[in-house]
């Protein structure tokens, strides 16, 4: 519900109509890659289904982005009411807040843009307590030397949603099925309400409210989890806010969002604008580069654990180099697109590659506030960058 807005864009755009003048896409990028039709030379239609609307460049960057306006305002909100209300129902109400907002998307772009990006912020403002909750539950219940292996599967679930999630997108965005692109909305905000139904159901706060939890996975996971405060500590805003680690940490989140949420929103816009892909392989390219990323983070956090296990390293010395080769990677490798001309295939290979040593970072950064202070994970959650 995240992302796949951005793969219906290219079909909720009218592209035939002028642009303005200081559109963007107003010059044809890679004009050699426009797939014509044999017989009469005119350019394929894309097959776009449901109404499309006239919005340049700046107003599609607008609408992608509105998301992310509410997200950040209930990050550190959300680390506070996770503590008090509890990871489970915080994460559940929020992607519940999403879903039904996600359904309400086509009514509020035929309503006008004002209206559609309204809702958008308002499903990032569900959203944005989700980190936060997740936080707070590992905390509860991961064994410490398991932490990059079991945060990794979490965080890694995000982008296998992106795998299902853009392609799924780009198939109903071309069909008749509920009007073509607003089918989008309506089947993964279905799905997401009737997902929160077996949220509640299945779903414990802490191993010892599980029901079916055997004795000896409750005793290893108390076992291997950092020592709680016997009195419940208040939160040491002052002692988070000075702390350089924590400024580490922060920093190293903007640096990686700010680069992967603009290829998370932006990549299938480049894809068709710049590339002319077709919608349906747009949302399978659009969702590769999230499969070798989701691998190569479980391999990261597999060998992450077991070098914490071993004691050949400090975990503070993997936490570093994992994070290295999770920023540095991929930068190298978007500066190799901004060099490979009009060669898609290249491209398609160098954004893959970038994300795959992205996936580095859930065995950095992405872990260590929970590291760095268990009891008090969600509010120090940095995703709020």
């Amino acid at each position: 519900m995240r992302v796949n807005l951005s793969v219906a864009m290219v079909a909720m755009v009218n592209n035939t109509k002028n642009s303005s003048p200081n559109d963007s896409f107003q010059v044809v990028e890679c004009p050699n890659l426009i797939q014509y039709d044999p017989e009469d030379g005119q350019k394929k239609d894309e097959g776009f289904k449901g109404e499309q609307y006239n919005w340049d460049s700046k107003a599609q960057g607008i609408i992608l982005g509105s998301f992310f306006y509410g997200y950040i305002i209930t990050q550190l909100p959300g680390g506070i009411l996770s503590e008090r209300f509890g990871g489970k129902w915080l994460y559940g109400g929020g992607c519940l807040v999403t879903a039904v907002f996600s359904l309400l998307t086509p009514l509020a772009a035929s309503l006008g843009t004002g209206a559609f990006i309204t809702v958008r912020i308002l499903e990032g403002l569900g959203e944005g307590v989700t980190f936060p909750a997740v936080n707070m539950m590992i905390s509860r219940w991961s064994p410490r030397v398991e932490r990059s292996r079991i945060s990794t599967i979490i965080f890694t679930g995000s982008q296998i949603g992106n795998v299902i999630a853009m392609p799924i997108s780009g198939v109903l965005s071309s069909t008749d099925l509920l009007g073509g692109w607003p089918s989008v909305f309506y089947v993964f905000g279905a799905f997401g309400c009737v997902w929160f139904l077996f949220w509640c159901i299945f779903v414990y706060e802490n191993p010892s409210q599980h029901p079916s939890i055997s004795k000896e996975e409750l005793l290893y996971i108390e076992q291997n989890k950092e020592e709680k405060p016997k009195t419940k500590v208040s939160i040491p805003w002052k002692d988070i806010f000075t702390s350089l680690p924590m400024w580490a940490c922060i920093i190293a989140h903007i640096g990686h969002n700010f680069g992967f949420l603009i290829l998370l929103t932006e990549m299938p816009t480049y894809l068709s604008g710049i590339l002319h892909f077709d919608i349906k392989a747009n949302g399978l390219l659009s969702a590769l580069p999230y499969i070798v990323q989701a691998i190569c983070a479980w391999l990261a956090s597999f060998l992450a654990d077991r070098l914490r296990k071993s004691g050949r390293m400090s975990i503070t010395t993997i936490r570093k180099i994992c994070n290295s080769i999770g920023l540095f990677g991929p930068a190298i490798c978007l500066l190799g697109v901004t060099m490979s001309g009009c060669r898609p295939d290249l491209i398609v290979a160098l954004l893959s590659l970038s994300l795959a040593l992205n996936g580095f970072i859930y065995s950095g950064f992405n872990v260590t506030h929970v590291d760095m202070s268990p009891d008090l994970a969600g509010e120090c959650n940095p995703d709020s960058s």
